[in-house]
């Protein structure tokens, strides 16, 4: 039974923060228009959600994080 088991209680460690990081202020950078606190802070924890969830490529993380905020914003 191969795969990768991914524990929520897991700590990220420094590489996952930098990355998180770093996907975090581009999907910041390439956001249109002003956001509010608010929703910098629920794209952070979401992108936090899907690191532990087990997605932990820059490009899966910025893909499912836009995907997020396209359906939140069609919400509005």
């Amino acid at each position: 039974m191969g795969g990768t088991y991914f524990d929520d209680q897991q700590e990220i460690g420094p590489q996952g923060l930098a990355l998180l990081r770093k996907v975090l202020a581009d999907l910041f950078r390439d956001q249109s228009g002003a956001s509010n606190a608010d929703e910098e802070l629920g794209l952070a924890k979401e992108l936090v959600a899907l690191f532990k969830s087990g997605f932990r490529s820059e490009e899966e993380l910025k893909a499912m994080a836009r995907g997020i905020t396209i359906e939140s914003h069609q919400h509005d």
